[in-house]
């Protein structure tokens, strides 16, 4: 009785486990090692998939570097249109709607993104690059993330 007791408990606990592996907490932590920490085959010192289109400031190579560069930068080196988004911050804390990093990584975001100060980054200057190059942000993802933003964007 006691053992049947005992891996009824292991079998429940695994699926709690298993249930929550995969979620995607509004927490840097998460969101870094959910989908950012990908992010560094391209945006960081040395990387494999860097080019001379790429992103100059953006840093994904550790967690500390990524949460520095993302809340801390504006983009930088972009060419032809998106030329146009020089300048402007990845990341309004509060404010996901005006945060670049949203609209990159979110098509519907990118078609509604408008800043009065930089009106010409807009949906036809957002790369979206990074979503062909690098895995598809899950829905789940893109709400932890806008949460994230909207509750001050930060670092735990």
């Amino acid at each position: 009785m006691n053992l049947r007791l005992f891996l009824a408990a292991a079998l429940l606990a695994s699926l709690t486990a298993c249930e929550t592996a995969g979620k995607v907490e509004p927490k840097f932590s998460s969101l870094y090692g959910d989908y950012f920490s990908n992010c560094k085959q391209c945006h960081a010192a040395g990387a494999l998939g860097k080019t001379s289109e790429t992103e100059k400031s953006l840093d994904f190579s550790s967690s500390a570097k990524a949460y520095a560069t993302l809340t801390g930068g504006s983009a930088t080196g972009l060419v032809g249109n998106q030329a146009d988004c020089n300048g402007v911050p990845f990341i309004q804390k509060g404010d996901p709607a005006h945060s670049l990093v949203v609209a990159a990584l979110d098509a519907g975001a990118r078609q509604a993104f408008d800043l009065a100060g930089n009106p010409n980054c807009d949906a036809s200057a957002i790369s979206d690059m990074t979503v062909k190059v690098n895995k598809t942000p899950s829905t789940e993802f893109l709400s932890a993330l806008k949460t994230w933003i909207t509750n001050g964007a930060q670092n735990d």
